[in-house]
């Protein structure tokens, strides 16, 4: 569910350049460049097994000229390797702090899900040095993590743009948040989109849900 509903919220103006860290199969370079021809995406990704299945994906869906999928740890990611700083940097990382919760014995699972080699200081380190100024960061997380990633942003020289909260329905807290994040100072208020919502009362996909799967 999360990079459907991330990527339905990034809006690329034009030809930009947009790296998605720790991209896993491909999911949101795929459905960006689906939508919005003439991308230039980067996805890096640290796990040998996924990084196969997202340029086997990219090549069944013939994208070979808009995604690049980089094998490698963000940390380690020059700017050299992406020809020159991105517009943009989308990321659904770990959800879990390493020592919270129980690790997944799958590592590859256990990677994907907790902290152990991207966390959200590394995250906004790496986007602040690979992003243009002005660039543009969506990021999508717990919403309890929040108030820990406020203070990050701050220290990265990051100015919240956008915030919206991901709730399953009405009248429960929100599962997930959505953030949008400038590189340097914003000139405006931070915007608090309308909540979305995944089902209704009658336990159906809300319009909007539907409408992130629906094809191009």
């Amino acid at each position: 569910m999360d990079p459907f509903i991330l990527a339905a919220h990034i809006k690329p103006m034009g030809f930009e350049k947009i790296i998605d860290v720790g991209c896993g199969c491909g999911v949101i370079p795929l459905l960006l460049a689906a939508k919005y021809p003439g991308l230039r995406i980067t996805g890096v990704e640290i796990q040998k097994e996924l990084v196969r299945f997202a340029k086997k994906n990219v090549i069944n869906n013939m994208l070979e000229k808009t995604i690049h999928i980089i094998h490698k740890n963000i940390k380690n990611i020059d700017v050299l390797d992406i020809n020159g700083k991105a517009d943009i940097i989308v990321s659904n990382p770990p959800y879990k702090k390493k020592g919270t919760g129980r690790l997944n014995p799958d590592s590859q699972k256990a990677i994907a899900r907790h902290e152990i080699f991207l966390d959200i200081d590394l995250l906004l380190n790496c986007s602040n040095r690979l992003l243009k100024e002005q660039g543009r960061l969506y990021i999508i997380l717990p919403a309890q993590r929040l108030s820990e990633l406020m203070p990050t942003m701050e220290k990265y020289k990051f100015s919240l743009d956008l915030i919206r909260f991901v709730h399953i329905k009405k009248n429960e807290e929100a599962k997930l948040v959505i953030l949008r994040a400038i590189k340097g100072n914003l000139c405006k208020p931070c915007t608090t989109a309308p909540p979305f919502y995944v089902y209704d009362f009658d336990n159906r996909f809300t319009k909007e849900y539907d409408s992130v799967f629906k094809p191009v």
